[in-house]
């Protein structure tokens, strides 16, 4: 890996963690993986027994390990992420509500609606009072929300949802 800030550095290891995201997006499982390991290896050694350094890799780990649908290890991290980041930076911090939804996004893929809509609710609440409710990240999770009612059989709960979901301007407009 080739680092401008240096190995340890916080730029160096959030770059790194977008390539892995980057490289998981694309399928490129073995790069992402190779990146991310050693990223955690990093972070471990660079913050030591603070619990905070290394959970925004231990996150990324998790989406990756959904994507490559290792569903249980997913789980481990994205929850592990997910407990630490609520007892060190609070309920409603971004980076929490960025784990719940991932952990939601995890149990929508293995049909377990009631512990995804439960998690979504709290990510789209977090995020809309957070970031606002045109942002980005509140709008995916809102459209994860509806997606969830649509694979269980909840139309009626998917349109009352879509039909509060915040009209963002397109580059078209």
């Amino acid at each position: 890996m080739r680092r401008v800030d240096g190995d340890e550095h916080w730029r160096t290891l959030r770059s790194v963690n977008g390539l892995v995201r980057v490289y998981t997006h694309l399928g490129k499982y073995d790069k992402a993986e190779t990146l991310c390991k050693e990223a955690l290896d990093v972070t471990k050694e660079q913050f030591g027994e603070d619990p905070v350094g290394p959970l925004r890799t231990i996150n990324v780990f998790g989406v990756l390990r959904l994507e490559q649908k290792r569903y249980e290890e997913a789980e481990k991290l994205l929850t592990e992420a997910r407990d630490k980041r609520q007892t060190t930076l609070g309920f409603d911090h971004p980076s929490t509500l960025e784990s719940k939804h991932e952990l939601a996004v995890l149990y929508m893929k293995q049909d377990r609606y009631k512990e995804a809509e439960r998690l979504l609710l709290e990510a789209i609440e977090g995020r809309r009072l957070k970031l606002g409710d045109t942002h980005p990240h509140a709008i995916e999770s809102w459209n994860n929300l509806i997606e969830l009612y649509e694979a269980w059989d909840k139309p009626e709960k998917a349109e009352e949802w879509r039909s509060k979901l915040p009209q963002t301007e397109t580059a078209d407009e």
